[in-house]
């Protein structure tokens, strides 16, 4: 049986607090609606804020630009789109953020001039080293892809883009849209340096050496042949066969050869899917009339499509596409499923390419499991909700049996927000207001806002604590961020897959039947439990579960995790530092220690008594 788990990063479902409370309050219930489905609901909101007198310029300006990319995503209107975000730059307020949403939106649209001139203007206007990033990666995306799909290479363009994203890497090592894209105008302009350095820099390798065993055939053919790379054609069918191997069909199929079609038609395939996924859940975001079976057939017609392509065939089998990626994977490393998850409940597909592959075991309460953990990465789609978001979240993997699969793209953008939370102070006040508007007063807040904060508070706890054990180690520049970020996705690691996801599959092989029979809910909520108490990471990990709370399977487990600490502090309020017994215990979560959280769910996990 496969069991779907969903990953969310919290932090980013407060898209915009502002210091004005009341408004702050609104932005949160927008985001709640969103994140609920209800987009009219939320939309409502962001204009009775837009509406309100007392809304500052700063705020407008974002509602406008939310409002924009809505139009956008979810109606491919860009007139409309475009309009708005005239009227967000007119207010001369937060421009910068308009200006990058103008260029993506733009360049989606194929509109590549309006694109980079909006990016370059964004690249001036910068007020700060984050914002120069978005600039910079918005005016490499358009290159890219005016060059990809104008069939004609801009030499100079291509090199200002290499250089804009070869400085967003030394800003922020491993940043994965700069690190793809870098490879991307590598191959277009045919520049080894830029492709060896984004591909690195994707994978946070430092060398062929330090690359996973399952890449390390593409780590030597590129280390080999990039830094002295003539564009050949050997060396240009030997590099695309490098690029696939590792998961970049895109990139792969602008230098396949003749011999090398069945490069050009995956590639083919990967992006007819993801077209036609992306429409699917368009339909679905706005509620127009669609259905899931329509849906499957069309999946599975371009499957069908494929192998006859490939001279593949199901035989006698009835065609599904868990029988389409049985038999695709072993050429093109294709992972993923065609279903419904705990956090959605129309089919979707989750598609990627296969990574890195490795063996652990997971001992929890003396119950063990021997574990395949198989990550994949460079996603055709990761479910409805990634698509929702922005792949802010997504799918973070799921487990049958003893084997796990983690979607990579899930994990890897939180390390870098994090560092940038902890280390710069803009960013830091802004998340820290939430809890601190939350908190502030004598009447209990809105419980969403008041778990919000109390999310932020906790989450930034624990990474300073992080932060400040790797600085009393040495650590200092460059090397204590990679080892920082490396350190945060570990732990999430352990946490969010090994824990997790290992307590499915020990639930499954030891409890088969009740786990069968458990809904959702009940299955998370005891996944959760161990992800607290079987890694190293609980703070961390327990405010993200409070600040949480749904209607899906994830959220009514979150429920119930804050429900037991609600009820574990009013039996232990002398134990908890600075507890003040005329407060209610919810305005006080943030008063666990990492001990307490842990004596808390070690009680309450049914793994234990039994």
């Amino acid at each position: 049986m496969k069991h779907i788990t969903t990953f969310s990063i919290l932090f980013l479902l407060i898209a915009h607090p502002c210091t004005a409370q009341q408004t702050d309050i609104r932005w949160q219930k927008a985001a709640l609606a969103f994140f609920s489905y209800n987009i009219d609901g939320s939309a409502v909101i962001l204009r009775d804020i837009l509406n309100d007198p007392h809304t500052s310029s700063s705020d407008s300006a974002k509602v406008y630009s939310t409002l924009a990319l809505r139009d956008w995503q979810f109606h491919h209107n860009y007139d409309l789109a475009a309009k708005r975000l005239d009227s967000a730059l007119a207010l001369r307020s937060g421009s910068n953020a308009s200006l990058v949403a103008l260029s993506n939106i733009a360049a989606e649209a194929g509109h590549y001039p309006t694109s980079l001139e909006a990016s370059d203007k964004a690249l001036v206007s910068a007020a700060n080293a984050a914002e120069w990033r978005e600039a910079a990666i918005a005016y490499a995306n358009t290159v890219y892809l005016s060059s990809k799909n104008n069939k004609k290479q801009d030499t100079l363009l291509l090199g200002k883009a290499g250089r804009l994203l070869s400085r967003v890497l030394e800003q922020m090592p491993g940043h994965p849209q700069a690190a793809k894209l870098l490879v991307g105008t590598g191959v277009l302009k045919k520049d080894g340096g830029f492709v060896l350095d984004g591909w690195n820099a994707y994978f946070h390798f430092a060398s062929a050496d330090s690359a996973y065993a399952y890449l390390k055939e593409p780590a030597t053919v590129f280390s080999a042949i990039l830094p002295r790379w003539k564009a050949s054609s050997a060396e240009n069918e030997q590099i695309a066969a490098a690029l696939a191997r590792s998961g970049f069909y895109e990139y792969a199929a602008l230098l396949a050869g003749r011999s090398q079609k069945d490069i050009i038609a995956y590639a083919r395939y990967l992006q007819e899917t993801g077209t036609m996924t992306n429409n699917y859940y368009r339909q679905l975001a706005v509620r127009a009339r669609t259905s899931d079976s329509l849906f499957e057939q069309q999946v599975l017609t371009i499957c069908a499509r494929l192998l006859k392509e490939l001279k593949l065939s199901a035989g006698k089998d009835t065609l599904t596409y868990e029988k389409f990626l049985e038999l695709v994977q072993p050429k093109f490393g294709a992972m993923g499923f065609l279903g419904t998850t705990s956090s959605f409940h129309a089919k979707e597909i989750c598609l990627g390419q296969i990574v890195n592959v490795t063996r652990k075991e997971v001992l929890q309460y003396g119950y063990k499991a021997s574990l395949t953990f198989i990550e994949i990465d460079l996603m055709t789609s990761n479910g409805f909700i990634s698509w929702l978001s922005g792949k802010r979240m997504g799918n973070g993997g799921w487990s049958v049996n003893d084997t796990i699969y983690r979607v990579r793209e899930a994990y890897i953008r939180e390390p870098m927000e994090a560092w940038t939370m902890v280390t710069d102070s803009t960013v830091r006040k802004e998340k820290l207001s939430v809890f601190e508007n939350a908190i502030a007063g004598t009447s209990t807040p809105d419980t969403t806002t008041l778990l919000a904060g109390i999310n932020g508070l906790l989450r930034l706890n624990a990474m300073d604590s992080l932060y400040a054990m790797l600085y009393r180690q040495g650590l200092r520049g460059s090397d204590l961020q990679l080892q920082f970020m490396n350190m945060l996705e570990r732990r999430q690691e352990d946490a969010s897959i090994f824990a997790h996801e290992g307590r499915h599959s020990i639930d499954q092989i030891y409890f088969a039947k009740d786990f069968e029979n458990a809904p959702s809910s009940e299955r998370e909520y005891r996944a959760k439990l161990s992800e607290m108490t079987c890694a190293d990471f609980p703070v961390y990990i327990f405010g993200k579960i409070v600040g949480s709370i749904g209607p899906s399977g994830h959220g009514q487990a979150n429920k119930r995790i804050l429900d037991d600490a609600l009820a574990w502090m009013g039996k232990h309020q002398p134990e908890i530092s600075g507890y003040d017994t005329t407060q209610p215990a919810i305005r006080q979560l943030y008063r666990l220690s990492a001990d307490q959280i842990q004596s808390c769910f070690r009680e309450v996990d049914p793994l234990n008594k039994q």
